[in-house]
């Protein structure tokens, strides 16, 4: 039985995000330096061309591998590159490059929609629905029987049929009643409207678009219209459209059963992930046009950057730094305590009449040790595989925990600044190595391995209290991680 939708939580603070809050703040600081720069309109046009290609493939419209995607990021959408690297007929191609223009326009009417300042409306969403399936004529749908038929898909108009799919398991999910849709659509706005300047965009972005797939308006196209609701809610507070990848499909399906069953937090969790994602990306391009604008203007820059230097170091974002350097103590001193519970371990397996010497340590070094620059090429080549610059020198610190059985193995902690410049920006990156025996006798790290799914990000502007509690739950992700591929090389 159709369950009608609910107002937004009443205890949304508790799921909003205070690291993106402190990040949000950190970028609108920094995006006015970037409206009229050429490297920022060109990171927005690939973001809208990456929402517009994945919001096809997650429907399952078309598919193939990320490559291909990446490829019509950077060259555009073009036939020829579709049927080439997506291995489709040239027919297929065409038609595949219609559904993305489609979706490109739609999402670049979101943009202009929300710079006009208007009200969302039922009439949106409907135009919204009339551009998705531009190029979609038929549709399925259910009769009241069970029987599937196929019928003319009227674009920008509610459903006429009932649209309830078949789960895997055979259960039939019920959408709202075609009988049902403009009392519930209107509910919905009435709603929106209410809460909109009292809940966190991620908080209201994930309602929105769960309430609205729980109607499932349309005869179909309702989850590319669902996908584009929360780009406007973020798009409103000055951030970027939300991109929901292929690689996202199972945990956001997931995420939306969990949301049907009143549980929203998994939902606001990955929104949350992906906005996040992109204000990095975002930062990353403001400090690159920064050091753009240095090499067109090098003597009056090269002199505002030793005056920068001998600016007061209590600067409002030189505070980050102070932050760094507790969340190292912290990591060290849980490294210290794992280290000891595997020592004393190591102690009752070591054969001792094979004289090894089988032993766990956990180090540490601060930014002003003539140590800090320890572990280098390991962080320069996790960054790169996480796809951002590591900045060294403002800051840098290490927390390392070692276990030598009959290989070393270690668990690398690094606290850096994100980018380059000072954004006021860092992360904790976390990763593992070998050490490999060189013929001089000295060692070099083989094996580097990522030991956490995500980097930890942290700014001047968030509340220490909320960043500490952050890292602990990170920290404890990145040991489980460690020590698993600890576990890993063991059997090897």
């Amino acid at each position: 039985m159709y369950q009608y939708i609910g107002p937004p939580p009443s205890k949304s603070d508790e799921m909003s995000s205070q690291e993106l809050k402190a990040l949000a703040q950190v970028w609108r600081e920094c995006k006015s330096s970037l409206e009229d720069d050429g490297a920022y309109r060109d990171f927005l046009r690939k973001l809208q061309r990456e929402w517009a290609i994945e919001t096809g493939i997650i429907e399952r419209l078309y598919g193939w591998d990320r490559g291909v995607t990446e490829v019509l990021i950077e060259q555009g959408i073009d036939s020829a590159l579709i049927a080439h690297r997506g291995g489709l007929q040239r027919d297929q191609a065409e038609h595949v490059k219609d559904l993305i223009e489609d979706q490109l326009a739609t999402i670049e009417h979101v943009f202009a929609f929300v710079k006009n300042q208007q009200p969302l409306t039922e009439h949106f969403i409907r135009s919204l629905h009339s551009q998705f399936t531009a190029h979609q004529d038929y549709t399925e749908a259910r009769t009241p029987e069970g029987a599937i038929i196929r019928v003319p898909l009227i674009k920008g108009a509610y459903k006429t049929q009932l649209n309830n799919p078949r789960r895997n398991d055979g259960a039939i999910h019920e959408y709202c009643p075609p009988e049902f849709v403009n009392d519930e659509m209107q509910r919905l706005i009435e709603w929106y409207s209410e809460y909109k300047e009292c809940m966190a965009p991620e908080v209201m972005s994930a309602w929105l678009h769960h309430r609205f797939t729980q109607i499932h308006p349309f005869q179909d196209g309702n989850g590319r219209v669902a996908r584009a609701l929360p780009s406007l809610v973020f798009l409103r507070d000055e951030l970027f459209p939300l991109v929901i990848r292929d690689t996202d499909r199972n945990t956001y399906i997931d995420a939306l059963e969990k949301a049907d069953q009143g549980e929203l937090h998994e939902l606001v969790a990955l929104f949350t992930l992906r906005q996040r994602d992109s204000i990095l990306r975002a930062l990353g391009i403001e400090q690159q046009a920064r050091q753009d604008r240095y090499a067109d203007q090098i003597i009056h820059s090269a002199i505002q950057v030793l005056k920068d230097r001998f600016k007061a170091k209590a600067s409002e974002k030189e505070r980050v730094y102070a932050v760094a350097d507790e969340l190292r103590l912290l990591a060290h001193e849980r490294l210290k305590a794992i280290a000891a519970q595997i020592d004393e371990q190591l102690n009752e397996v070591e054969p001792a009449n094979l004289q090894l010497d089988y032993h766990a340590w956990a180090r540490s070094a601060d930014h002003i040790s003539s140590q800090s620059h320890y572990f280098w090429y390991q962080v320069v080549e996790i960054a790169k595989h996480l796809g951002y610059f590591a900045s060294f020198e403002r800051y840098r610190s290490w927390v390392q925990l070692g276990i030598k059985t009959e290989d070393v193995f270690e668990f690398i902690i690094s606290f850096h600044c994100y980018g380059h410049g000072a954004n006021g920006v860092m992360v904790a990156s976390a990763l593992t190595s070998l050490r490999a025996e060189q013929e001089d006798g000295a060692s070099r790290p083989v094996d580097i391995r990522p030991a956490s799914t995500d980097l930890f990000q942290f700014n001047y502007a968030e509340e220490e209290a909320s960043i500490n509690s952050r890292f602990v739950n990170w920290l404890e992700h990145a040991i489980a991680i460690a020590l698993g591929e600890w576990r890993r090389n063991l059997d090897a």
